[in-house]
């Protein structure tokens, strides 16, 4: 066994073998750099796009707290029917409803589109609800589930 493995390393190779198996080295291994760099180059424009779509959704949430909005006539009568309302209004549907102290009401929704949930909450910052606790996660695609507190 010795032997064939010291015949394998006593093979003498022309300098033409020599030059083709140096250039296929070379060439195989700027393969895999070129491969390697164009991985990592698309990693961090989609990170950056990332990075670029949250940052635009955290300035347009940040500028929600400074609109001035006078208009209160939708949430002013009865709180929770009015959220009720709203919800179904943009095909949500409130599972459970827990009314909280100081005004308060805590809310949860199960598997609903994310953009009709982020268009609700637009609507009801608009009249002046605020809120005052949120957790949201993905279940699955574009549906999430929350759990919403607000203050009338």
């Amino acid at each position: 066994m010795l032997e064939i493995f010291k015949n394998m390393f006593d093979i003498k190779l022309t300098r033409l073998h020599q030059i083709i198996l140096f250039g296929t080295f070379l060439f195989v291994s700027f393969y895999f750099l070129i491969s390697i760099i164009f991985t990592l180059n698309n990693s961090i424009l989609d990170i950056k796009k990332e990075n670029e779509i949250t940052i635009s959704r955290i300035e347009f949430l940040s500028s929600i707290k400074d609109q001035e909005i006078i208009s209160r006539s939708n949430f002013s009568s009865n709180f929770a029917s009015s959220l009720n309302t709203s919800a179904l209004d943009k095909n949500l549907k409130i599972d459970r409803s827990l009314p909280l102290s100081d005004g308060e009401i805590s809310i949860w929704i199960n598997e609903s589109n994310f953009v009709d949930l982020f268009n609700w909450l637009l609507e009801i910052n608009n009249n002046n609800v605020e809120i005052t606790k949120m957790n949201i996660r993905r279940v699955s695609g574009d549906s999430v589930s929350a759990q919403l507190t607000f203050k009338s």
